[in-house]
């Protein structure tokens, strides 16, 4: 319950200090696509353009411990790290994992998919907005390219029926150019075996 009430007041100060600066992505987003809900009983992932990582890392309170990575390590200093090859963020209250920042880049003002940088689209595309809760948040078909093909453990409940179901034609025809039809048939076998 603590670490709950940890989750919403991180999530909280980074809404009012850098909220222009990033849009949630994973569960938080399905949510918010699926039903207009902005859930924070778990952990948050949110999505941040790579030229903006420090400015939200510098609002994350030092009781917090993060670790950056790379394909290849983990670190906390933030010296051992090249800058330009970071992944993403875990930020840890005590030992709990509860927010992931996935970095992602522009260039020429086009959002770029991080294995592929000749699938592109403009940046402004790659959200939504949801105005009862005044956020921005990824679409579902880029956080579905991400957990079906990122190694990154998301820690979250399959839900692929529910999102892949609610998706308009093109978003559904993006998603499966990148990640395929026997990837999207793994994911939805994976979740009736994990119900």
């Amino acid at each position: 319950m603590n670490n709950n009430k940890n989750v919403k007041t991180l999530v909280n100060r980074l809404n009012e200090k850098v909220g222009n600066l990033f849009k949630y992505n994973g569960e938080v987003a399905k949510q918010l696509f699926l039903h207009d809900e902005f859930n924070l009983d778990g952990k948050v992932d949110i999505s941040v353009e790579r030229k903006f990582l420090a400015e939200v890392l510098k609002y994350i309170p030092k009781t917090y411990h993060i670790n950056l990575y790379d394909e290849t390590q983990s670190t906390s200093d933030f010296s051992e790290i090249e800058f330009s090859k970071i992944t993403h963020a875990n930020v840890f209250d005590q030992n709990e994992l509860i927010m992931t920042v996935i970095i992602y880049d522009v260039e020429d003002g086009d959002w770029m998919f991080r294995w592929n940088h000749n699938i592109r689209m403009p940046e402004k595309h790659i959200y939504f907005h949801s105005i009862k809760w005044d956020v921005d948040y990824v679409k579902p078909e880029i956080v579905l390219m991400y957990e079906l093909l990122d190694p990154i453990d998301y820690h979250q409940i399959p839900n692929y029926r529910s999102v892949i179901d609610s998706l308009s034609y093109y978003q559904f025809v993006m998603l499966r150019l990148v990640v395929g039809d026997e990837r999207i048939n793994q994911a939805l076998n994976s979740e009736k075996k994990a119900i």
